[in-house]
C-alpha cells in the first residue's frame, strides 16, 4: 500500500508543481492589474478603430477585418471578460469543483449578457416596435435569464454542498493534474478560435470547444471521485454537475430563447441537488428536516 502510494505522489507531484506556479502568477495582485489595464486599453482602441472604419480612414487592407458596428467592441470586451473568468474557473477545479460549477453560472451569466448587446447592434437607429419587436424580445429574454442565472448563483454558493473525500491530497493532486490540461486546451482552444477569426473570417467557436471539453472533465471527476471514495451521493453530485454542463453546452448552439432557457433550467438543476444533498445531510445528522445548513468546515471536494 504505501509502495502504490509513493508511486502516486511521484506521478502526480510534477503537474501539480508547474499548476501552483501557474497559479501563484495568477493571482498575484500586480497579474490582476495587468488584465485589467489591458482590457481597458483593448475596449478603447476597439472602439476607435471600429468609429475610424466606419468613417473610411482607415487602409483598405485591415478595413475589411475590422467590423462595422460599434457594438462590437462591446462583444469583444466581454468575450475578452469570459476568457479570464474561464481562468478563473479551471484554477478554482483544485479547491472545488462545487466553486468550478459556480463560475460555470457566472460564465453563462455573462454569456447571456453579451448576446443582448450582440442583438441590439441588429437595431436600426430610430426602433420600430412593429418592425422590431422579435429583436426587442431577444434582447429582453437572455437580459432577464442573465439576471436569473445571477440570483442562481448566489443560492448555489449558500446552499454549496462539500464532500469529503479520503486521501484529500491525492485527490486535490489530481485535481491539480486535470487543470492543468484544460488549461493546455485552454490555450489550444484560443489560438484555434483566434486563427479561425481573424485569417478564415469564421465564426467564435471558443466556448464550444471549452465547455464540451469541460463535459469530459466532469466525467473524468466522476471517475477520480469514485476512486478516492465509492460514495453514491458523491458520484450522484459528481454526475449532476456533468449534467448541467452538458445542458449549458447545448446551450451555447441553440436559439436565443431555447439557450436562455436551458441556461435557467441547469441553474435550477444545480439548486435542486444541492439543497437535497445538503437536506439529507441534515437528516442523516438528526437534525430538523426543515434546517438546511452548509458542514461546520471548508473541505475542498
Amino acid at each position: 500500500m504505501d509502495d502504490r502510494r509513493s508511486r502516486e505522489v511521484f506521478l502526480l507531484a510534477a503537474p501539480a508543481a508547474v499548476y501552483d506556479r501557474i497559479r501563484i502568477f495568477w493571482c498575484r495582485r500586480e497579474t490582476s492589474r495587468r488584465i485589467s489595464l489591458f482590457l481597458l486599453a483593448f475596449f478603447i482602441a476597439a472602439v476607435a478603430l471600429i468609429l475610424l472604419n466606419r468613417s473610411g480612414w482607415l487602409p483598405s487592407a485591415l478595413s475589411p477585418l475590422l467590423p462595422a458596428e460599434p457594438f462590437a467592441a462591446v462583444r469583444l470586451a466581454f468575450s475578452l471578460i469570459l476568457a479570464v473568468e474561464v481562468v478563473e474557473l479551471i484554477l478554482a477545479l483544485s479547491d472545488s469543483v462545487s466553486l468550478a460549477v459556480g463560475k460555470q453560472l457566472e460564465i453563462m451569466a455573462l454569456l447571456l449578457l453579451r448576446e443582448s448587446f450582440t442583438d441590439i447592434s441588429l437595431l436600426d437607429s430610430h426602433v420600430a416596435l412593429e418592425r422590431d419587436w422579435f429583436i426587442l424580445m431577444q434582447i429582453g429574454l437572455t437580459a432577464v435569464a442573465g439576471l436569473v442565472l445571477f440570483g442562481i448563483r448566489l443560492l448555489f454558493a449558500r446552499w454549496q454542498y462539500i464532500h469529503s473525500y479520503r486521501d484529500m491530497q491525492g485527490y486535490v493532486d489530481t485535481k491539480k493534474c486535470i487543470s492543468l490540461f484544460l488549461l493546455i486546451v485552454y490555450c489550444g482552444a484560443l489560438g484555434y478560435d483566434a486563427r479561425t477569426v481573424v485569417f478564415a473570417g469564421g465564426k467564435t467557436v471558443f466556448f464550444e470547444i471549452f465547455y464540451t471539453s469541460l463535459i469530459f472533465t466532469d466525467i473524468l471527476l466522476v471517475l477520480v471521485g469514485q476512486y478516492f471514495t465509492p460514495s453514491f451521493k458523491a458520484t450522484f453530485r459528481n454526475s449532476g454537475f456533468a449534467v448541467s454542463t452538458l445542458l449549458m453546452r447545448i446551450a451555447i448552439g441553440a436559439p436565443h430563447h431555447v439557450g436562455a432557457a436551458l441556461c435557467v433550467f441547469a441553474g435550477l438543476y444545480l439548486l435542486a441537488l444541492s439543497w437535497l444533498l445538503l437536506r439529507f445531510e441534515t437528516v442523516q445528522r438528526g437534525e430538523s428536516p426543515g434546517e438546511v445548513t452548509r458542514p461546520a468546515a471548508y473541505l475542498p471536494g
